[in-house]
C-alpha cells in the first residue's frame, strides 16, 4: 500500500522541479530581452522625420563628397590664359612624333623659316594704361581709343601710366602670349610707332602702351637649338601629314 502512495509525491516533486525551471527560464529571458526591448521603445520615439533624414543623406552623400579636394589643382579657380594651355597642350603634342631624321637641307630650310621662334627672351620696359575687361566689358577699346585720341591731341597727359619692366616670358605670363608678340613686333619695327601704340588687347583687357626700352633676345645658331629644331621637325613632318 506505501508503493502506490509514493507516486503522488514523485509527481508533485517533478512538477515543482519544472515550475522552478520554467520560472528561471523566464527569468532569464525578462532579464535580457526586456531592457533592448525598453530601449527600442524608448528609442523609437526620437527617430528623425522625413526632412530630417533627408538633410542628412543631402549632407552625409552630396555636401562632403563634393567637398573640393585640397590636395587636387588648388590653382582650379584661377583663370587661365588660353593662348598659354594652347602653348602647353602643343608642348606636349610634340612628344607624339615621327622617329624619321631629317636631312641636314631640310633641317636648315626650316630652322630658317621659323628661327624667330628661337629667340632668347627680350627685356622690355613700358609704360601702359589699362582699360580693363571687368570695369569697361565690350566697351574697353572704345574708351582706350578715346583716351589715346586727346594723349596725341596734347589734351591729355598719361601721369597715371603704370610702368612695367620684365623679360619676354614674364610679360607672357602677366598679360598674355598675344601681347607679348605685339610688343616684339613693335621692338623690331623701326617704322612702328612706339609709344602710345594702337590699342593692345591682352588678357586683363585693352591697354595703351609706350615701349620705353626693348633689348632684343639674340637667335641662336641652328648648332646650339639643333636637338630643338629636330624635335620641332619631327612634330611638324607628322602635323603636315595629319592634315
Amino acid at each position: 500500500m506505501k508503493k502506490p502512495q509514493s507516486y503522488p509525491l514523485i509527481l508533485r516533486i517533478l512538477a515543482l522541479v519544472i515550475s522552478l525551471l520554467i520560472a528561471l527560464v523566464l527569468s532569464f529571458y525578462w532579464l535580457s530581452d526586456e531592457p533592448s526591448q525598453r530601449d527600442w521603445d524608448a528609442d523609437r520615439h526620437n527617430l528623425p522625420d522625413i526632412d530630417s533624414l533627408q538633410q542628412r543623406i543631402q549632407t552625409d552623400l552630396f555636401d562632403e563628397k563634393n567637398a573640393p579636394i585640397e590636395s587636387v589643382g588648388t590653382d582650379i579657380d584661377q583663370i587661365m590664359d588660353p593662348e598659354a594651355m594652347d602653348a602647353k597642350l602643343a608642348g606636349l603634342t610634340k612628344n607624339i612624333t615621327t622617329l624619321r631624321q631629317p636631312t641636314e637641307q631640310e633641317l636648315l630650310d626650316f630652322y630658317q623659316q621659323q628661327q624667330a621662334d628661337y629667340r632668347e627672351f627680350s627685356n622690355f620696359s613700358f609704360r601702359h594704361l589699362l582699360f580693363s575687361s571687368i570695369k569697361y566689358g565690350g566697351n574697353a577699346y572704345e574708351q582706350a581709343d578715346l583716351v589715346l585720341a586727346e594723349i596725341r591731341a596734347g589734351q591729355l597727359a598719361p601721369s597715371d601710366a603704370v610702368q612695367y619692366q620684365g623679360t619676354s616670358d614674364q610679360v607672357a605670363e602677366k598679360f598674355g602670349s598675344s601681347f607679348a608678340d605685339k610688343l616684339l613686333a613693335l621692338a623690331l619695327d623701326p617704322q612702328a610707332e612706339q609709344c602710345w601704340t594702337e590699342s593692345t588687347a591682352s588678357k586683363l583687357g585693352v591697354h595703351l602702351v609706350c615701349i620705353d626700352n626693348a633689348v632684343l633676345g639674340k637667335i641662336p645658331s641652328l648648332e646650339e637649338v639643333r636637338s630643338q629644331v629636330i624635335n620641332d621637325w619631327r612634330f611638324a613632318v607628322v602635323e603636315n601629314e595629319s592634315d
